[in-house]
């Protein structure tokens, strides 16, 4: 009798398992990526995107890295239904060469408990070499953008005759790379300098991109560097994300965002919603470098995961509108 017991609780528990991987295998677009062929010395960056499409909060309570070459950065912690947050992480190449695999693994608790694997790959050129190993443009404000380059040392140090770079493409038009040399390096073979520098047309927060290097070394055509860079708005609201939690349908609930700059003074001119459930509070007539501001939701009637953007546009000319989320999820 007792071994008939012993059984029937090991099934549960493992129905329980399988269901909990199913839902979060659907939070995922992709849980895996392989960057290809990469030069040593490269830091390998990519962001898998939690979309939360269940009825329920999801909360990340926890992540470990498969290998301490690689770091991990969580957006937001809790997920509200119908938004979603970025994991970002970064394989660091520098002690290794040939196939490398690696990842992270996510302690999730939504409709039930599960764990998450994300794992990165990757085949590792010991001869050739990227220094610093990614385009990394630091936190910048506007009017920086375009002035202060980043150059990377690039080295074959193989012995295909007439190894070289061919050229450089982006994903996006918001940064542009500059192929110069070769030159002789120090070390023998050749080096050249990779220069990357950031477009007016990029956008405000945190920007991605890849350069992808074109060679005529037909077992490798290609190889790839990450480009990072985060761009600040002069105004910005604090929290970009305001979250109103479960609210009753048909009820009023408030809070407050802070709009702020580090460096000037300004007026609020007005604010849009996307939604006219979400209204802000009149603003002031005064300028200054802080201004508070209280939201009012009206929860729809309707319910479910609720979102809106709202817009805050001011009298500093020749910046961004500045915006930011609200969440809800409604309940009866």
């Amino acid at each position: 009798m007792r071994r008939v017991f012993f059984t029937m609780v090991v099934v549960v528990l493992a129905g329980q398992a399988c269901s909990g991987q199913a839902w979060s295998d659907k939070l995922f677009l992709e849980s895996a990526h392989d960057f290809g062929t990469v030069a040593r010395g490269t830091k390998l960056r990519y962001t898998f995107w939690l979309v939360n499409t269940t009825n329920s909060e999801i909360k990340i309570l926890s992540w470990r890295a498969k290998c301490g070459c690689t770091d991990v950065k969580v957006g937001a912690r809790e997920i509200p239904p119908g938004t979603r947050t970025p994991i970002e992480a970064t394989l660091d190449t520098t002690r290794f060469q040939g196939t490398k695999n690696s990842g992270l693994t996510l302690v999730l608790n939504g409709p039930e408990y599960a764990e998450k694997d994300l794992n990165l790959s990757c085949f590792i050129r010991g001869d050739v070499l990227l220094d610093p190993g990614v385009a990394d443009f630091g936190i910048l404000g506007r009017a920086a953008v375009g002035k202060a380059p980043v150059v990377m040392n690039f080295s074959y140090l193989g012995n295909q005759p007439g190894w070289k770079i061919t050229g450089a493409k982006t994903i996006s038009p918001h940064v542009t790379a500059e192929i110069l040399g070769p030159y002789p390096a120090t070390s023998g073979g050749v080096q050249f300098q990779i220069k990357a520098t950031l477009n007016p047309s990029i956008p405000t927060g945190y920007f991605k991109d890849e350069i992808t290097l074109a060679t005529n070394d037909p077992s490798s055509p290609t190889i790839p560097i990450s480009v990072v860079a985060n761009v600040q708005a002069a105004v910005v609201v604090t929290p970009g994300n305001l979250v109103f939690g479960r609210v009753k349908a048909g009820s009023i609930v408030t809070k407050e965002v802070l709009v702020k700059s580090t460096s000037q003074t300004f007026k609020i001119l007005g604010t849009t919603s996307a939604k006219g459930d979400v209204t802000a509070s009149k603003p002031s007539d005064k300028e200054g470098q802080l201004h508070r501001m209280t939201i009012t939701l009206k929860a729809p009637l309707e319910p479910g995961p609720y979102n809106a953007e709202m817009e805050v546009s001011t009298s500093l000319k020749d910046e961004p509108i500045a915006k930011f989320m609200t969440y809800a999820t409604v309940v009866p």
